[in-house]
């Protein structure tokens, strides 16, 4: 389903305008657990941005070899939201303003992901 929807925006013309994110809040355990199964993971997990002018083919990050710690710099959930507002062309200085009245940046702490871009 992912590379049928790259493909069909790509062949619309529509990639290069279009932002395609699939993430999720965890991973599971890199090792099974005592029922047969895998636990919920949250020391690190995969992200596929793509589209909306993301550098393609690239990968950032990696794991040690039995996937259990970031070796390299780790990124956040907030990282990412605030490369995907670059690549929407979203000023990371935007504000709003939360229920309470309080205004609030848009990407919060969030840092760009440099090499996701040119």
């Amino acid at each position: 389903a992912m590379s049928a929807l790259v493909s069909d925006l790509a062949d619309r013309g529509m990639l290069d305008d279009t932002v395609i994110i699939w993430m999720g809040e965890f991973s599971r355990t890199p090792n099974i657990n005592g029922g047969g199964g895998r636990d919920h993971w949250a020391r690190s997990w995969s992200t596929v941005v793509g589209g909306g002018g993301f550098k393609r083919g690239v990968v950032v990050g990696e794991t040690s070899s039995d996937g259990k710690e970031v070796i390299t710099e780790p990124y956040s959930s907030q990282d990412v939201m605030a490369s995907v507002l670059k690549s929407l062309g979203v000023s990371l200085e935007t504000t709003f303003t939360a229920k309470n009245g309080r205004p609030m940046k848009i990407a919060n702490s969030g840092k760009v992901i440099k090499e996701l871009f040119s």
